[in-house]
């Protein structure tokens, strides 16, 4: 464990005011969270009644250790590759080896252009060429560079942003199999500024939204250059859980393998600033909590003390089916990482990873591995299929999509109810109305997870760390 100091801001805890803080939900965010804490001089107890990692989920399929939620994190957003490097694991961070991804579109698999950004284009040519536009849509496109400046409001749909200036071709072809792919959600209603702010940035600075987007990156091959875009421990993400989990028994956090019911706002000890804390009624107080759980579970836990909101964070349900074929029975195309669904196809799956192919720790002689999701905002048909048919399913669709009648020699299904949060229109304007009216109510208690600010793994690290710093604050406050 590295000597990483306190937590910016908090300045430690000074002898004889060591503070009790609950910290609600093993995932990463509340594992980041309890970190910090413990690591500031908190006396910290985590509860958590499930595997602890969340949906971070490492476990052996077809003879290797796989992961049967997120596979990797994004290295742009550097709080993962920042926690990894303090827990001495940079050295084991590995990359895809294959990069390109694919369009099932008109019952063909369709290369996607280099030049996209989250699906948006940069270029045209790429795009016109690949064929998944009509004539008329790559004509609708080239208008991006000739209609006139339409400054976007504060927040609209990454649909409606995409629409206004590429035409809805690009918008239901090209952003929404990625963007709706990355968040299960239809981006007919998911929020730019919450999940595209990139985008967003780019069309407030040129009338040409291409335009933009080439000068932003600096050209494709640049963004290339700077390194891999995703990264994941040679040993799956679990090392990265378990690094933690370890450290904070080390370290003297106390893990609860049980769920809490209820969280009360109660009067403090005397001459405290802030209420305590209490858990499912006990009577020793804690003086601060983490609630690193989704919004609705959140929403329950506080009862009438929740903000208004915090509840109504809607939700989208994805399973995970893992696939081992025999490669001499199904070999995928070389040099793709994996496909993509768009949704005017009406097909079960959304997306497919080559998984054997795509990372080099994964590979094995003789196996294919292939990583596919179901389920998206809107798209309940999962919820009435038993894991069994669930997976026949599947495999009938990849079937359709690899041109192969091969059986799998080996299933898994994973499923994940309720574990993408829906970020809508308005979205970040909701959270902070909701942090700002909990801080009212009590200082040293705070929000962490997905369900807020970004539901990536580096935005979750991000999210637990940041609520551990506004307790310590909070702490901080109530001493001045």
């Amino acid at each position: 464990m590295s000597a990483t100091p306190p937590v910016a801001g908090s300045g430690g805890m000074p002898a004889g005011t060591r503070r009790r803080v609950a910290v609600v939900g093993g995932g990463i965010a509340g594992l980041a969270a309890a970190r910090d804490l413990v690591r500031a001089g908190a006396e910290v107890t985590l509860y958590e009644p499930a595997q602890l990692g969340g949906k971070i989920r490492t476990e052996r399929f077809a003879g290797r250790r796989v992961e049967l939620g997120a596979d990797a994190f994004l290295t742009r957003v550097p709080d993962a590759v920042a926690l990894c490097r303090e827990l001495g694991m940079e050295a084991d961070l590995v990359a895809p080896s294959a990069g390109h991804a694919a369009l099932w579109w008109d019952d063909r698999l369709i290369t996607l252009p280099s030049d996209l950004v989250l699906g948006a284009p940069a270029r045209l040519g790429g795009v016109a060429r690949s064929g998944i536009l009509s004539p008329l849509g790559v004509l609708r496109a080239g208008l991006d560079w000739v209609l006139p400046a339409t400054p976007p409001p504060v927040d609209l749909s990454v649909w409606e942003l995409i629409a206004s200036r590429f035409g809805g071709e690009v918008a239901d072809r090209l952003v929404d199999p990625l963007v709706g792919g990355i968040h299960a959600g239809r981006t007919v209603e998911l929020s730019a500024a919450a999940t595209t702010p990139q985008l967003l940035g780019a069309a407030r600075k040129r009338r040409s939204l291409a335009r933009a987007l080439r000068e932003a990156t600096g050209g494709v091959a640049a963004v290339g250059a700077k390194g891999p875009v995703f990264l994941a421990p040679r040993g799956g993400l679990g090392e990265l859980t378990d690094r933690l989990v370890t450290g904070l028994i080390t370290e003297g956090a106390v893990i609860q393998r049980r769920g809490v019911e209820q969280i009360t706002l109660a009067p403090g000890e005397p001459g405290a600033a802030d209420p305590g804390v209490a858990i499912d009624g006990e009577d020793r107080l804690f003086d601060g909590a983490v609630l690193a759980v989704p919004a609705a579970t959140a929403a329950g836990l506080l009862g009438p003390a929740a903000p208004s909101g915090l509840g109504g964070i809607p939700t989208a349900t994805v399973t995970m089916t893992l696939l081992a074929y025999r490669t001499d029975e199904l070999a995928v195309p070389e040099g793709l990482s994996g496909f993509l669904v768009p949704r005017p196809g009406g097909r079960l799956v959304t997306a497919c990873s080559f998984a054997s192919s795509k990372w080099p720790h994964w590979s094995e002689p003789g196996t294919t591995l292939l990583r596919v999701s179901v389920g998206r905002d809107g798209d309940d048909r999962q919820d009435h299929l038993d894991d069994e048919a669930l997976a026949d399913a599947v495999v009938r669709e990849m079937g359709l999509a690899l041109r192969t009648s091969a059986k799998p020699t080996e299933t898994r299904v994973v499923r994940w109810p309720d574990a993408f949060p829906q970020y809508r229109v308005g979205h970040l304007d909701l959270v902070k109305r909701i942090e700002e009216e909990l801080r009212r109510k009590a200082p040293t208690v705070t929000l962490a997870g997905a369900s807020y600010r970004g539901s990536g793994i580096p935005a979750c690290i991000r999210s637990g760390r940041d609520a551990a710093a506004a307790v310590l604050a909070g702490f901080d406050a109530g001493r001045a």
